[in-house]
């Protein structure tokens, strides 16, 4: 059974909605829990000047905490409702701090240092809700109820409601209210970080390392939200961070869809550490973005976004050569809050996708560099130095050209040029930053210069090749094309002189995709054109030497089986099963 690293929780937001359920089933308490609470307020009546909040001790997994509770104004009309007989709403606190905590500082709870505590928020709602006259939008479901949020920090996040429950019995306010939160509690916010060693970690937040490249590679040029911070003003790696949304997540983590921002970072003051001190080392951090999120993750979907999170700490650890188990001398093993060990959970362990989009981005740029017209310079400038985003028609109107020359353009810089939603962008950050070279390095001398930028960007691209499959990919113009006839199909844009030179390509081919990507080849096809004999088709890369055809070779094959006797071969391509060698793709 595989082991991973437990990554450690930090921040959570958790909204329960609670007292109202769809559940028929489900008694509901409406604002029962609310009064409580407003009685505890009034029932202490002179003690809030003589005593100060009341407090609580209670015991929550195994340790001892210390509460207090609170209220402050809310801002909220009455409900005009004759059950509601208070005259002014309030909104309620209850603070929770752990006593054996090693920064607790023996403050009642609501002034400690809370590291290891947070807050619980109660506020109450009601239908047509409205604060000094206006509507306030809330949730509706034509009842009342209460919203709580309970914000903390170093808390295993499933811990939450029980907390909660906890808190409350010790205030005498009965748990059972809390029992069945409604469907739509929801998760705010979310994260889980692991501690290295401030010596091992410098991988995570290198120019090349996951961080950077998130930002660089898979973020649109114009599109979406775009945000990526080094601060190494303190110490290298001070403060570095990439923000994923979550319709480019999948792109990282092949079924992720949270957006979620990766963070390397220190404290404040990194210099007030020594190294046996935990802070003195960076956290490695991935947390959930709401607002970069367009699904609402649900209480009952902390698991899966628990382990998205945690998926893409440890590939991130994986992909940059960390360890991703317990074993490694790696991580901080005197973190107060948090115990390096492994756990057997299942995890979701990918190659790293980053090198071959870049490899795929900059050969992009290379392929279609030396073939650009005037157009297709004018519009790449245009997107390079143009702010917002830019549909075909006003792309028309900028560079003067008519808007059937931009869809022109489009089409065949695709994979350089996105069209998505009516704008046009750049393919990436990358793209943004491999064309801009080759724009600047050429200027007025474009069409003169544009053979040896092509050959300066080929060199470099192979000095910086991380894989012998990156480098053959490059230098035939490997691409893989849709294919629903074989498992894979590899294009090859290279043009060899005969099938002499076409299998010493497929050995390379062959042997650089077993050392790297994998080494099954069954299945996976490659079509070449040579100058000699046109379009090639060689079946199955293990046995591609001997079972390579042009397409009339094989149309004498399919007429030879028409004439076996018994053997029907149009009904046989009619019931989905063509052969593999028949291919119609460009």
């Amino acid at each position: 059974m595989s082991r991973y690293l437990k990554c450690a929780p930090h921040e959570g937001d958790v909204r329960f909605t609670i007292g109202v359920h769809p559940d028929p089933a489900v008694q509901n308490h409406g604002l029962a829990p609310y009064f409580a609470m407003h009685s505890l307020m009034k029932d202490w009546g002179n003690k809030w000047k003589t005593c100060g909040k009341p407090t609580r001790d209670i015991e929550f997994r195994g340790q001892q905490w210390a509460t207090a509770f609170d209220y402050s104004k809310s801002g909220l009309d009455p409900w005009n409702n004759p059950s509601f007989e208070i005259q002014e709403v309030r909104e309620f606190q209850f603070y929770f701090v752990a006593k054996d905590s090693p920064h607790y500082s023996g403050e009642p709870a609501d002034q400690d240092n809370r590291v290891k505590g947070g807050t619980i928020t109660v506020r109450p709602r009601w239908p047509d809700l409205t604060a000094d006259g206006s509507p306030v939008s809330v949730p509706q479901y034509g009842e009342p109820y209460i919203d709580v949020q309970v914000q903390a920090s170093n808390i295993p996040h499933d811990g939450y409601l029980t907390l909660v429950q906890r808190v409350m019995d010790a205030y005498g306010i009965s748990s059972r209210y809390f029992d069945q939160p409604h469907p739509d509690s929801h998760i705010n916010d979310l994260a889980y970080y692991v501690r290295l060693y401030r010596d091992a970690s410098g991988p995570l937040f290198a120019p090349d390392g996951p961080i950077a490249r998130c930002h660089t590679l898979i973020q649109g040029d114009r599109s979406g939200y775009r945000k990526h911070v080094e601060d190494n003003t303190k110490l290298p790696g001070y403060y570095v961070t990439a923000t994923v949304e979550d319709e480019k997540a999948d792109e990282l983590i092949r079924g992720h869809g949270l957006g979620k921002e990766l963070k390397h970072y220190y404290p404040n003051h990194p210099e007030k550490y020594e190294p046996d001190d935990a802070p003195y080392h960076p956290k490695f951090e991935v947390s959930y973005q709401t607002s970069r999120t367009d699904d609402t993750v649900r209480w009952e979907d902390l698991d899966d976004a628990r382990r998205e999170l945690e998926e893409t700490i440890l590939n991130c650890l994986e992909w940059t050569g960390i360890a991703t188990t317990a074993e490694s001398s790696e991580f901080v093993d005197f973190d107060p809050y948090w115990s390096v060990e492994d756990t057997t959970e299942a995890r979701k362990m990918a190659k790293c996708p980053l090198p071959e989009i870049e490899d795929e981005q900059e050969h992009r740029v290379m392929q279609l560099w030396g073939d650009m017209t005037t157009a297709d310079r004018d519009v790449t400038e245009m997107l390079l130095t143009d702010g917002g985003k830019v549909s075909p028609q006003e792309a028309a109107e900028k560079t003067g050209y008519t808007y059937r020359t931009i869809r022109t353009v489009v089409d065949r810089l695709e994979g350089l040029i996105r069209h998505t939603y009516g704008e046009l962008e750049l393919e990436s950050k990358k793209v943004q930053q491999e064309l801009l070279k080759r724009v600047r390095a050429a200027g007025d001398r474009f069409q003169q210069e544009i053979g040896s930028a092509t050959m300066e960007l080929a060199d470099a691209a192979e000095e910086r090749a991380r894989s012998r499959w990156a480098r053959v990919r490059r230098e035939y113009a490997v691409s893989e094309v849709e294919a629903d006839d074989c498992r894979k199909l590899l294009k090859v844009g290279y043009t060899p002189d005969d099938l002499a030179e076409t299998k010493k390509i497929l050995r390379e081919i062959r042997t650089a995709y077993s050392e790297c990507v994998s080494p099954n080849t069954y299945g996976i096809h490659v079509v070449v054109e040579t100058a000699e004999t046109g379009r090639e088709r060689f079946r199955d890369l293990r046995n591609a030497f001997q079972k390579g055809y042009r397409r009339d070779d094989y149309t004498s094959r399919e007429e030879q089986e028409r004439r076996n006797a018994g053997f029907d071969f149009e009904a046989w391509k009619a019931a989905g099963c063509p052969p593999a060698d028949e291919w119609s793709g460009g």
